[in-house]
């Protein structure tokens, strides 16, 4: 059963709870996400929370427990607006508290970012994972997106990059 949860975007004064959330999966991606780029998950969330087309979306608990350090917060998807083209954008990131997982908030969270996006005039959303991370297939695929291209072992050997997308606003 889903809890109680507001889904809301972030904001500028969310840094510190968006950070420590990705620093909690941050060992669920391939490679970890605080190996990616420079400044790792910080620079990451800055840069995200700054740009008028980047944000998250987030869902969190209505009632939290005042000792957690998260504030909540038990899910978040994070995109980019007008990726490639003005009517596209780019999901960066899709993750689920370990706690939460299976309750169905990370499908509830994504239906509430397409609508969203839809709304402010995207038709296709681009995102991409890894060929071992059979959950998050599973998910895509449910969801309704499809694998347009595959880069062989870009992630080490055996394990490829899959690149999907999905046109808004069609019938599944």
């Amino acid at each position: 059963m889903i809890p109680d949860l507001v889904i809301r975007e972030t904001t500028e004064e969310d840094y510190c709870r968006v950070l420590r959330f990705i620093e909690l999966v941050d060992g669920d991606f391939c490679p970890p996400l605080s190996q990616r780029g420079d400044g790792g998950i910080p620079a990451r969330v800055k840069e995200s929370l700054s740009k008028a087309n980047s944000n998250y979306v987030v869902a969190q608990l209505t009632q939290p427990d005042p000792a957690d350090f998260l504030e909540g917060l038990v899910a978040m998807v994070g995109f980019t607006r007008k990726w490639q083209y003005q009517d596209d954008a780019y999901i960066n990131f899709l993750g689920t508290h370990p706690s939460y997982r299976k309750q169905g908030i990370a499908e509830l969270l994504h239906v509430r970012l397409e609508d969203m996006l839809f709304e402010r005039g995207v038709n296709r959303l681009y995102l991409c994972t890894w060929s071992g991370n059979k959950a998050a297939i599973r998910f895509y695929q449910r969801m309704g997106y499809g694998v347009y291209s595959v880069i062989l072992n870009d992630r080490g050997r055996g394990i490829n990059t899959l690149n999907y997308r999905k046109r808004l606003g069609a019938k599944q």
